[in-house]
């Protein structure tokens, strides 16, 4: 049967008359080609004991069979280490690896500190700062780390792991990181009109900076701080040879440099890199600054400014600028063609969920940013991924400590053998308690201690007058 279905398609496609059918290869037809594109002088020249509607059917069968087998050429990758840089979005993509890692059921890896969302950043990153994983093997990690590489890769071997992290256009993040994190105050520069464009014409060096980084560590993202998340140390800031060496070696490590800029793009390609499927990567902005907080103009002056203080930054994100479109190029034509899809589906899911409106809500270094409020009306089917999609990182850590704390109670306590305070003891009988025995002879000439509690007042006077012989 199977074979005559093919040898039709092969009739069909060729015999149709269309140039388009003498170029589409059997493989390639649609499921409506692959019905109904059999020419008339042909479509009832078949053996009597093959109805229309089995050939229809098993052309159906055969099509989605088709897709089945090659949808997916690819496994989906389920361990990811994102290191999250500061103020370039990361905090969205954050919010995309906590919705697949919920949905299935993925173990995370948390710090090890419960009222902490950050792996004792801005230290580099140690096993000791995660909380223990009792052998349940790690999957993701997206908090604030900074980046260390034997323990990290000790956590996320290379050969099984995907590395990715996310850059911005370093005048935007510095000014975006300086306002949001209020520099201006430990600096001493918060009574200037232009706080920011004081501190870029009157640094300090930077060796005076450094104490009060102990009493204000986000401090240590006033230079170079997506360098800093990403590991290179402070001495090597001025150093060009050493940025440059610092470079190919970040290249070598991380699978994937997304840019803020080319979210959308990035999305795709993060899509692609870990096989996952469009509605895992769908969004909504997630820790953005109130339009009140942000920067309306920076001048020309105060952006070579910016670029003077922070060299390194500057060449971290034009490396990895370039290898970024590099991967995009390589995608071929069906990347911009996916990249339209996506972004038809994600203003899909922002209509569907979200009301219009201003809404804050608070960020874990406790200043409100931009926050979402669904519609009252979202089919239920929706709801919750519209909830997830607009959950952010402090309640997916406190919803991940918790399962984490009720898989370990499954391990220790199993629910059938709980001791139940509420239990009555008296409730079973196979188990009845019997006194101790005492005396000489057999077990049955024993005599009891003491009476049963049931016994009458003339039982435990027969037993009385047995121990005394009468």
């Amino acid at each position: 049967m199977l074979h005559f279905v093919i040898s039709v398609f092969t009739i069909s496609s060729v015999s149709a008359g269309s140039p388009d059918n003498l170029r589409t290869s059997p493989e390639k037809l649609s499921m409506s080609q692959a019905v109904y594109s059999f020419p008339k002088e042909r479509r009832f020249n078949m053996p009597p004991n093959i109805t229309w509607r089995q050939q229809h059917l098993e052309a159906i069968e055969k099509n989605s069979r088709y897709r089945r087998n090659n949808k997916r050429k690819c496994k989906p990758v389920d361990k990811v280490l994102f290191l999250k840089t500061h103020k370039t979005g990361g905090s969205t993509i954050t919010n995309i690896l906590n919705r697949y890692g919920e949905s299935k059921n993925l173990t995370f890896v948390l710090p090890r500190q419960a009222h902490l969302f950050t792996f004792l950043w801005p230290a580099r990153f140690r096993l000791s700062y995660t909380a223990p994983l009792f052998d349940f093997g790690a999957n993701i990690l997206c908090n604030h780390a900074r980046f260390n590489k034997r323990p990290m890769n000790y956590l996320f071997p290379k050969e099984t792991s995907r590395y990715i992290t996310i850059l911005r256009d370093p005048t935007a993040q510095y000014e975006s990181a300086f306002n949001f994190m209020h520099f201006a105050n430990p600096l001493g520069f918060k009574d200037e009109d232009d706080p920011l464009g004081t501190f870029l014409k009157f640094t300090p060096p930077f060796q005076d900076i450094k104490p009060l980084m102990k009493q204000t560590l986000a401090l240590h993202l006033v230079r170079n701080p997506m360098s800093f998340d990403l590991g290179l140390d402070y001495r090597y800031y001025q150093n060009r040879s050493a940025v440059e060496r610092y470079l190919d070696f970040l290249d070598k490590e991380f699978d994937l440099v997304m840019i803020m800029e080319y979210f959308d793009e990035s999305m795709v390609l993060l899509k692609r890199l870990l096989c996952w499927d469009m509605k895992d990567i769908l969004y909504f902005k997630l820790n953005e600054r109130q339009d009140k907080q942000k920067r309306k103009f920076i001048s020309q002056e105060v952006r070579d400014d910016i670029k003077s203080w922070n060299k390194a930054d500057f060449m971290l994100y034009q490396y990895f600028n370039r290898t970024f479109w590099r991967k995009v190029k390589a995608q071929g034509p069906s990347f911009q063609k996916e990249l339209r899809i996506f972004r038809h589906k994600n203003n899909v899911m922002t209509r569907t969920c979200l009301q219009k409106g201003n809404f804050l809500d608070e960020a874990y270094t406790g200043v409100y940013v931009k926050g979402y409020s669904l519609k009252k009306n979202v089919p239920l089917i929706k709801r919750k991924v519209c909830e997830g999609m607009k959950k952010n990182e402090i309640a997916y850590v406190k919803y991940f400590r918790e399962k984490m704390a009720k898989r370990l109670k499954q391990i220790e306590e199993p629910d059938e053998y709980l001791d139940d305070p509420k239990n009555n003891w008296e409730q079973a009988d196979d188990f009845e308690h019997d006194p101790i025995l005492s005396g000489e002879g057999t077990s049955s000439d024993r005599t009891l201690i003491m009476a049963r509690p049931e016994s009458t007042k003339g039982e435990q006077q027969n037993a009385s007058r047995s121990r005394s012989g009468g």
